[in-house]
C-alpha cells in the first residue's frame, strides 16, 4: 500500500487563524482524575481552522452550506503544483503548464518547516486565473495558504469567481513536504448543517 501523507497542520493551543476570527479553545468538560466516567473535552473554534473547506455560503447568504456539498469532489486524482513563491496564479502563468485530466490542483507555495503566516505577500489566486482553472474542468483547487485571495483583498474575488462556477476551495493546507506530481486526495468536510465552512483531516496517496 502506498504511503499516506497527511496534509494537515495540527490544532491545538495557539493555532494561528485569520485576524479577528474566533481563536481555538480547549477545555475539559469532564475527567476521569475528578471523578468522572470518562474523559470527555469541550472545542471551541473558528470553521475556518487549519486546513478547511469553504462552501458558497460562505460568501452568499443563499449559497450552499458544507453539508450540502458532494462528497465526490473531495476524493479522488489530485495535481501538486509548485508555485513560485510571491507569484499571483493567474491565467498568464497558469497556462504556460498542462493541465488536460486535472481535476483537482493543490498549490504548494511554501517550503518544508516554513510556517503558515497570516500577513500579506503570499501567492494568490487572480479571478483570471480562477476563471481559467474552471474552464478547464478543475473541480476543487487547494493552497497551503491562509486563502485563495490575497490577504489584503477587501471582497474576495477569487472565491467568488471560483465558488460561482462551482469550483470547491480547500484552505491551509500543509503541502511543504509533498513532491509536486499527481495523487489520491482525501479531504471530505464535515456534515454541518448551516456552516459556511468546516475543517478536514486532508490527506494525499502517490499515484503509480
Amino acid at each position: 500500500m502506498s504511503r499516506i501523507l497527511d496534509i494537515s497542520p495540527v490544532i491545538g493551543p495557539g493555532v494561528g487563524v485569520w485576524p479577528g476570527d474566533t481563536p481555538l479553545t480547549w477545555e475539559w468538560a469532564g475527567r476521569r482524575s475528578r471523578g468522572d466516567v470518562a474523559n470527555v473535552g469541550r472545542l471551541g473554534l473558528s470553521p475556518h481552522t487549519g486546513a478547511h473547506v469553504d462552501a458558497p455560503l460562505h460568501l452568499a447568504d443563499d449559497g450552499a452550506d458544507v453539508a450540502a456539498l458532494p462528497l465526490e469532489v473531495f476524493w479522488g486524482p489530485a495535481r501538486v503544483v509548485e508555485w513560485p513563491g510571491g507569484r499571483a496564479i493567474d491565467a498568464a502563468a497558469l497556462a504556460g503548464r498542462r493541465w488536460e485530466g486535472v481535476l483537482r490542483a493543490l498549490f504548494r507555495t511554501r517550503g518544508a518547516g516554513e510556517p503558515l503566516a497570516y500577513r500579506a505577500g503570499y501567492p494568490a489566486l487572480t479571478p483570471d486565473g480562477a476563471a481559467y482553472l474552471a474552464g478547464r474542468g478543475v473541480r476543487l483547487v487547494g493552497v497551503d495558504t491562509p486563502s485563495v485571495d490575497p490577504f489584503e483583498s477587501p471582497d474576495l474575488p477569487a472565491h467568488r469567481a471560483l465558488l460561482g462556477a462551482g469550483v470547491a476551495i480547500l484552505e491551509c493546507l500543509e503541502l511543504g513536504a509533498v513532491s509536486p506530481g499527481d495523487y489520491e486526495l482525501v479531504a471530505l468536510p464535515l456534515r454541518l448543517a448551516g456552516a459556511d465552512a468546516t475543517p478536514v483531516r486532508a490527506a494525499l496517496r502517490p499515484l503509480a
